[in-house]
């Protein structure tokens, strides 16, 4: 168990370790882990830093160096350290260019592995990992007396507070963006499931696959790996992971944990455990997610005790089926970070059959909405579609209904506007006493919103005046 390795003896750096890098420096990308990597590097001594970014839009401290705009990552060369933002592909001509004359190309998440992978949980999947992190984060929080760090994606990067504490737990969230060009591995690493997304990122499906993977490749066999048995492609990573393995939905070896009708069972070690019961949980979310923190949180030591009590009074995370307001008995939820469809449908699991008003669009990720169509068609669910991914959803849909013959009466309308006060108002209008109104969008934000914390944000604050 965890335990047993932060307190075996292992010696990772002392607080005053300094990297060898080099100027002049770059800084790929300019978000929230852009600037923090900016802030890091001149912790370590740097102080000659360019920052490259896309978007032109992005405000630069004045004094701190910049290219923007498009097509600016395609000559890098010349720098000796480079760090590279999530969002920046680590394929691109550019960043192999400057490799090949000898840069040193890393990311926050690559050094923080070089520093403490032995203490490393990563929790990654294409829908419920950040829901995951945060239900594990109870947990841990209470079995290690608030001693954890964590971090990862939504979250800043936790490399200067790793660099300042040498015995803490890490716990990260992750994405595949993180983990695409990585050459070392999680202690536990825990894959919720592998569903296709992100593909205006990836090459492919396989090269969506590859960078969760890195998550497992790297390991030896005392580390860690999570698997859903559900889950086709999680379950193709287990024919060639080296460490352990902890099944979710599957009874089999020394470790696994499923739901016997509505009582979690585990297995830890060989040793056989009531967990909790569903009634126990007061937040709505995939019984997935909740096998998994179990896991995660009984490797690293946690009783079933601990577990269940933690679990019980989690409340949920903002983003994701966050309850927002009741108006005239009807119960609005906000689900803005539901990026895919597969995210959607958790949320049309959610609720019982007939009940739920979705709010479906945004910005494309080249999804296939066909199955969502047909799930929105089986259970009954109707939708306000909008946004530039609106009528692909209403395509999607139009198909289902001429093949099924039913259903034509869910399309409650699809909206050109980018009102989204208009939006939210129209689904009001449409939606009855015991109906539930869900911002779920199966899609990015960007074509009307920064991100889909802006999205959330804007969607609660109207919900609020409505």
């Amino acid at each position: 168990m965890l335990n047993h390795i932060l307190l075996g003896g292992f010696s990772y750096y002392n607080g005053n370790m300094n990297f060898d890098f080099k100027s002049p420096a770059a800084v790929l990308g300019y978000g929230v882990e852009g600037k923090y990597a900016v802030e890091f590097l001149r912790d370590q001594g740097i102080s000659d830093i360019t920052v490259f970014d896309e978007k032109e839009s992005v405000e630069v401290p004045e004094g701190l160096k910049a290219k923007l705009g498009a097509g600016v990552f395609t000559d890098i060369t010349g720098f000796n350290t480079i760090i590279r933002s999530p969002g920046v592909h680590y394929k691109l001509p550019g960043i192999t260019e400057a490799r090949d004359a000898g840069a040193f190309v890393t990311s926050m998440t690559d050094l923080t592995l070089e520093l403490a992978r032995k203490r490393l949980t990563a929790i990654t999947g294409s829908n419920g990992k950040t829901t995951t992190v945060g239900m594990t984060e109870a947990v841990l929080r209470a079995h290690y007396d608030d001693k954890i760090i964590v971090g990862g994606n939504d979250r800043q990067p936790v490399l200067s507070e790793v660099m300042k504490n040498s015995s803490d737990p890490i716990l990260l969230e992750v994405s595949s963006f993180q983990f695409a060009d990585l050459h070392k591995s999680p202690h536990i690493s825990a894959i919720l499931n592998i569903t296709p997304n992100h593909m205006d990122w990836h090459e492919n499906l396989e090269d969506y696959v590859h960078a969760k993977n890195n998550l497992l490749a790297h390991q030896s066999s005392d580390d860690w790996a999570v698997l859903n048995s559900e889950n086709e492609d999680t379950v193709k990573l287990a024919e060639e992971a080296s460490g352990q393995l902890f099944w979710l939905n599957k009874k089999e070896g020394r470790n696994w944990a499923v739901w016997e009708d509505d009582k979690l069972v585990a297995c830890f070690d060989g040793e056989l455990m009531d967990v909790l019961e569903k009634d126990d949980l007061t937040v709505k979310t995939h019984p997935d997610n909740v096998l998994c923190a179990t896991a995660v949180s009984l490797i690293h030591g946690a009783s079933p005790v601990t577990i269940k009590k933690a679990l019980m009074e989690f409340k949920g995370v903002e983003n994701r089926l966050e309850f927002v307001r009741e108006i005239d008995g009807i119960k609005f939820y906000n689900d803005s970070a539901c990026t895919t469809p597969e995210s959607s449908k958790v949320a049309i699991d959610a609720f019982p059959e007939g009940s739920l008003i979705l709010l479906l669009g945004g910005s494309s990720k080249n999804a296939d909405f066909s199955f969502l169509a047909h799930d929105i068609v089986e259970s009954g669910t109707r939708v306000v579609l909008y946004g530039a991914e609106g009528p692909v959803i209403k395509a999607a849909l139009d198909v289902e209904i001429a093949e099924s013959g039913k259903g034509s009466e869910l399309i409650l309308s699809l909206e050109v506007t980018r009102d989204f006060e208009k939006i939210i108002t129209q689904a009001k209008i449409f939606a009855n006493p015991g109906d539930n109104v869900a911002l779920s969008p199966a899609c990015a934000s960007f074509d009307m919103f920064k991100n889909a914390k802006d999205r959330g944000r804007q969607f609660k604050e109207i919900v609020s005046r409505i």
